[in-house]
């Protein structure tokens, strides 16, 4: 268990610590809200009101922007259920509802063989977004709209804070990640790796070298909501588990 209490509290709810998120921002004692500045997302976190209160709570957030897809993130299992009878569904395939928090404050070891390079470019975030879609785990039906909406996602991501990432290995890139920069660290978040590339240390260098950015920003931590294949490499290189966190969507049935 991590002793940091602050980096424990940036894991269970990323949220609530992402900049230039919300034009619409409510942060009461049931929960953390903010919708996006493009008004078609709505992070909902910070979850700390009753299961009973969970149809009334979804009304009253999805009142902030009907036409927004709500990410609802928490560390209760006992909101879960209802807040899918309150009209919550499991995300967009392939991510899944259950993933691990993991937090680092310790540099994890360099890896050497891989170069790693930032993304600077569209056709650099092309190549970012094709590596994630290679995996076996996404299905045509949910890759068309991404390819679909790769200019405006690439628009709306490049005004964050921290950015992407690209792994090569004899000139070919491989793999990729990306993060957000936030006030108490970087969250990771869209690694994926080329099948026939898996097992080379690409994600231990992509984890390095969002470590080296958390540093240079003067925040020297790294969240990420694993999922289970990904979980053991992130504590092999130091990562430590902060529990269990649900991720359930809801709003338009558009993939994330």
């Amino acid at each position: 268990m991590p002793t940091s209490t602050a980096l424990r509290a940036f894991a269970e709810a990323p949220g609530a610590y992402f900049p230039l998120l919300g034009k619409d921002v409510v942060d009461d004692a049931r929960f953390h809200v903010a919708v996006s500045n493009d008004r078609k997302w709505i992070n909902a976190c910070r979850l700390a009101f009753e299961p009973g209160d969970a149809a009334a709570v979804f009304t009253e957030v999805h009142a902030l922007e009907p036409r927004g897809i709500a990410s609802w993130i928490t560390p209760r299992a006992d909101l879960v259920e209802s807040l899918r009878a309150a009209g919550c569904r499991d995300p967009w395939p392939p991510l899944l509802p259950v993933f691990t928090a993991l937090v680092t404050d310790r540099e994890p070891p360099a890896v050497d063989g891989i170069e790693v390079r930032r993304v600077e470019s569209f056709e650099d975030f092309v190549l970012a977004l094709e590596l994630e879609l290679s995996s076996e785990s996404w299905t045509e039906e949910a890759r068309e709209p991404r390819r679909a909406d790769r200019r405006e996602t690439y628009e709306r991501r490049r005004k964050l804070p921290g950015g992407g990432w690209l792994a090569y290995i004899d000139g070919r890139a491989v793999a990729s990640a990306g993060a957000i920069a936030c006030s108490a660290g970087l969250f990771l978040g869209g690694a994926a790796t080329h099948p026939d590339a898996r097992g080379r240390g690409c994600y231990r260098a992509l984890v390095r070298a969002r470590w080296d950015e958390a540093v240079r920003l003067g925040t020297p931590a790294l969240v990420v909501h694993a999922q289970e294949s990904s979980r053991p490499i992130l504590e092999s290189v130091g990562f430590e588990r902060v529990g269990t966190v649900y991720e359930l969507e809801s709003g338009p049935l558009t993939p994330a």
